[in-house]
């Protein structure tokens, strides 16, 4: 199995070198049917500093994926997209919730944005990547380290932003446009829908989506069937942008997410016994969101946009505990955020500023009821004490064009944080009724040149913050496995000292990106093993991580591509003089891709991680593993109407492994064995 993924590729390679043309190029879309668009490393602009610029041109880490090739994935959630890029790892608790891990840190060193808007919740047993349907993502954009000022305190690890769909103005006449999907896949078994559909003109769009996905519990690559692993929800989205006659725009969207009896799978499944953990289900996960956004643009003015949004999010969960003695316990907790961002644009020549303030208040209630095996009440209690985390932060970035082939990127910022608990604090009675308060400051230094017309290097320096949040200060959270996790109401905010250095090659036939980057992280927060039961989060000191990434796609012949990336990162808790728990091991992607027609195209690939054998302690070491993986796609037009059947196998090989990020806790999750996935999608 070892070489089984290079022979597959090899083979693939050798077979377009005999069939393929000599001339090397893109395929194109041809009389309106789609194809699967190529997009490299480097190619495609990123929104993640207000001004657009390509990816390949900004200084930091930054992936991003357009909806053509989420569509391609047919993810459970987006953290199965965001982990094809390197550096970013799936951190998964169970399929629905995945979070992810990006260049070793995760969960709350990373911000995780949906059109902008913090989503604020627990991340102790994952579910806020699972908030929003992959079928209605039209863009994400992931940060990898804390690249940029304009997000804030937890941007330390970075930062993934999620943009749904939306309608968008015409030229002149009116327009309807609509889609709907279907899947269903063999492992998990289970189906899913999506539909959506627009009505935009000049100066009106109106835009509505809505999707809903049942799946059962999955088999590992043994056959065993991994226990509470299902899932179910229902997504719904409306929203409407009106183009005033000075050309301002003003946008609204509602948007709605109900799960229900999503599996976090953990030691009842094989190979532990089922006395080993009690069973933990979300029972509900909801999310509902109202944003409102109001963008300008004056013509013939310094200011060239300025940019007003509001949203109101709220975040309710309910997990459900089966205890191996029969009892049962319910959390419930509450999470209402209210925020506000104000950007402006500037443009001075050689000098474009962008500058503004960001506010958001996070309010959070819980309770937690326990019963009996008879199903009676037995005593009530809280995971967390109510409480509300008010931020608000001034922000400010120059790209200084300092000659035709240099640009200097500057920024800073600084962020107010106060935190405070409710008199009813039986989480941590040690710890009274009252307020903490921090100040912050961040900011980067990152320089652009454009060495020729294909080459271009990125340097960049940053010094970031995170200030611990309710949970991390107060929580007191049960995990799988008979588990728990305590906050610490003691907890310093983290500091962070960052470097990158990046290589881009942008050529016709060959897209390639280089990167060398060292986090130094003082008073890092993390969760500390304690003993066999207990962790409990503490600032483990100063944490150092290293690495290098590397991501190639190269055009070979005509209609083929070969694509690769990998990723090495290390890290050590310098205090204790251990790793850190959340670095996973070396570990990469290798594929080819083929229009066989204009229409019809397939690709190849394999993904794989070396050996875990430096795992902390609390943390489970893992096997190297290799898994391959195909996809067929048909695009064709049935009278005028686009249509795309895509068919893809996952694990071809059932290959038996572990992610060694589902196992940082000490719990043995096996990853889906062979599974096979059809889409059909319409759009007109």
């Amino acid at each position: 199995m070892r070489q089984c993924c290079l022979i597959l590729i090899v083979l693939a390679l050798a077979a377009g070198l005999a069939r393929a043309e000599e001339q090397a190029g893109d395929p194109q879309v041809v009389d309106g049917v789609l194809e699967l668009h190529i997009h490299g490393p480097g190619q495609v602009t990123t929104t993640t500093r207000a001004v657009p610029a390509l990816v390949s041109q900004t200084p930091g880490g930054v992936e991003v994926f357009e909806a053509d090739q989420i569509e391609a994935v047919q993810p459970v959630n987006v953290s199965d997209v965001a982990a094809r890029a390197p550096g970013v790892d799936v951190s998964a608790d169970s399929p629905w919730g995945a979070d992810v891990s990006i260049r070793g840190l995760s969960r709350d060193s990373v911000v995780f944005l949906i059109d902008g808007c913090r989503v604020n919740t627990t991340t102790d047993i994952n579910g806020r990547f699972g908030l929003v349907s992959p079928e209605d993502v039209e863009r994400i954009e992931i940060l990898k380290g804390p690249v940029s000022t304009l997000y804030g305190s937890g941007s330390i690890g970075g930062v993934v932003n999620v943009i749904t769909k939306k309608g968008h103005f015409t030229e002149e006449t009116p327009e309807w446009h609509g889609g709907t999907a279907v899947s269903t896949g063999s492992n998990p078994v289970g189906l899913g829908t999506y539909g959506d559909l627009s009505y935009d003109s000049p100066n009106l769009w109106v835009y509505g989506s809505g999707a809903w996905r049942e799946y059962h519990s999955y088999f590992d690559g043994g056959g065993n069937k991994t226990l509470n692993s299902q899932y179910s929800d229902f997504y719904g989205k409306a929203a409407t942008g009106y183009r005033w006659e000075t050309g301002a725009v003003t946008e609204f969207q509602f948007q709605r997410v109900d799960g229900s009896e999503i599996g976090v799978p953990g030691g009842s499944s094989p190979p532990l016994p089922a006395s080993s953990a009690a069973e933990l289900t979300l029972a509900s996960n909801d999310r509902s969101l109202v944003q409102a956004v109001h963008t300008i643009k004056p013509e013939d003015s310094l200011l060239s946009e300025s940019r007003l949004e509001a949203y109101y999010q709220l975040i309710t969960r309910n997990p459900r505990i089966n205890q191996v003695s029969g009892a049962v316990v319910k959390p419930v907790g509450t999470h209402e955020t209210v925020g506000g961002k104000w950007t402006n644009v500037l443009d001075l020549g050689s000098h474009t500023l962008t500058a503004g303030t960001d506010v958001w208040n996070w309010y959070m209630t819980s309770h937690r009821k326990r019963f009996n095996a008879s199903g009676a009440l037995v005593g009530e209690d809280k995971g967390a004490p109510d409480a509300t985390q008010l931020s608000g932060g001034l922000f400010l970035e120059d790209d200084w064009k300092l000659a035709p082939r240099w640009t200097l990127n500057l920024g800073g910022r600084g962020d107010w944080v106060s935190i405070t608990n409710g008199s009813n604090n039986t989480v941590t009675p040690a710890v009274g009724a009252g307020s903490r308060e921090d100040f912050s400051w961040g900011g980067h230094a990152g320089l652009t040149f454009q060495a020729t017309e294909r080459w271009s290097l990125t340097s960049l320096a940053a010094s970031s913050y995170r200030t611990p949040n309710i949970l991390e200060l107060f929580k007191n959270i049960n995990l799988p496995g008979g588990k728990k996790e305590l906050g610490n109401p003691d907890l310093d905010p983290e500091r962070s000292l960052f470097f990158e250095q990046g290589f881009h090659y942008t050529g016709p036939t060959l897209r390639a990106t280089t990167s060398f980057y060292a986090n130094f992280v003082d008073d890092l927060i993390d969760s500390e093993y304690v003993n066999p039961t207990t962790y409990r989060m503490a600032n483990i000191g100063k944490a150092e991580i290293y690495g290098a990434e590397q991501s190639v796609e190269w055009d070979f012949l005509r209609d083929w591509t070969a694509y690769g990336n990998v990723a090495w990162a290390q890290g050590e808790d310098v205090r204790h003089g251990e790793p850190l728990r959340s670095v996973a091991p070396l570990n990469g992607l290798l594929g080819v891709r083929n229009h066989l027609t204009r229409d019809l195209w397939w690709e190849l690939e394999c993904q794989w991680a070396a050996e875990k054998d430096d795992a902390p302690p609390g943390a489970l070491n893992t096997d190297a593993w290799e898994t391959v993986n195909a996809r067929l796609g048909y695009d064709f037009l049935l009278d005028g109407v686009k249509n795309q059947f895509v068919l893809s196998g996952d694990n071809l090989f059932n290959e038996v492994y572990d992610n060694y990020l589902s196992n940082s806790r000490g719990l043995v999750v096996r990853e889906p064995g062979a599974a096979v996935t059809a889409t059909w999608r319409m759009s007109f």
